[in-house]
């Protein structure tokens, strides 16, 4: 359908079609979602909205009535729905969109368990540990699913940990930066050998090719970098003069993977953004002195010629593709 949609486009910028015939043409080249497609779209819309409402009102049910609930009657709830789920998921065909949504629930419903567990009885550990131990109880679920969705579940819990650790710990990068700079550094670092791993691994398992699952960890990790980009404009001290290089590192790693090993043009698209809003700032701090009606001027066309540009090169990608 892509392919069509993409040939009629063409067709249409020639001027092959008469306008007259535009509609006539878009039928004949069937890529107009049908009925059917929009009911089952409609219905795993639901199943997923549903499963994973009952998922949180598990968790709100309990909280709202910590009270007047036992303990033996919280754990047998969130303990009864667990086991429903995951064998929801055993005796439903695999990678069948009921098996994945169950998996999720039963994802959401082992968070709540532990967080149920810790809050009862006190445990005493950091808030760190919490989602650090999730996310490795829930390791050998993502390993035998081979669902995407589980593994970036998983990837956002040690994100969450990590960052909660470098907040109130110290790691071998807070000899370098402060708390902030050491939480954004820490994160880039995991994001960034995760994007590198799931790109190796993706092109011998199918189940990891998914764009979006991978398009989801870069964004991550360009806003991290780009971020921290900008603070070392802003801040010319010699521990954030890290962040330059490694941007400039980060935006030909991305044009070789992306350009020249394999073409995605949202990746492309997403680092020619981190380029227009690196470029803009260090233009307006570094040789801009002051503000003023010429200075605005000039940032205006530096941005409207950069994206202009960044348009059009990727048009012409787009056209190579095809």
């Amino acid at each position: 359908m892509d392919s069509y949609r993409d040939e009629l486009t063409n067709l249409l910028e020639q001027g092959a079609i008469n306008e007259k015939n535009i509609d006539a043409a878009v039928e004949v080249a069937n890529i107009l979602t049908s009925q059917k497609a929009w009911l089952i779209f409609l219905d795993k819309l639901c199943l997923w909205l549903g499963l994973i409402s009952m998922g949180f009102s598990f968790i709100y049910f309990i909280a709202h009535n910590w009270s007047e609930i036992g303990k033996l009657a919280k754990f047998a709830l969130i303990e009864t729905a667990l086991i429903v789920s995951i064998l929801t998921y055993l005796k439903t065909p695999v990678s069948s969109v009921l098996s994945n949504a169950s998996l999720i629930l039963s994802t959401l419903l082992l968070g709540a368990l532990m967080a149920l567990f810790g809050q009862t009885y006190q445990t005493g550990v950091d808030p760190w540990q919490l989602f650090f131990n999730w996310a490795l109880l829930m390791t050998p679920w993502a390993l035998i699913a081979r669902f995407s969705s589980i593994w970036l579940i998983w990837l956002a819990l040690l994100n969450l940990s990590l960052a909660l650790y470098s907040y109130a710990n110290v790691n071998p990068l807070s000899l370098l930066f402060d708390r902030e700079i050491n939480i954004s550094w820490s994160l880039f670092i995991l994001d960034s050998v995760s994007l590198l791993i799931w790109y190796k691994l993706s092109q011998s398992r199918i189940w990891l090719q998914k764009p979006w699952a991978m398009r989801v960890i870069a964004i991550s990790v360009g806003l991290l970098i780009t971020t921290l980009a900008l603070k070392a404009i802003f801040d010319e001290n010699i521990d954030q003069s890290l962040a330059l290089p490694v941007w400039l590192l980060f935006i030909f790693s991305f044009y070789w993977a992306f350009r020249k090993l394999r073409i995605d043009l949202f990746m492309l698209a997403g680092a020619s953004l981190s380029a227009i809003v690196v470029i803009v700032t260090f233009f307006a701090h570094q040789v801009l002195q002051e503000i003023n009606a010429a200075a605005l001027l000039l940032l205006a066309i530096l941005v409207i010629s950069l994206g202009v540009g960044a348009a059009l090169w990727l048009k012409k990608i787009q056209q190579e593709a095809q």
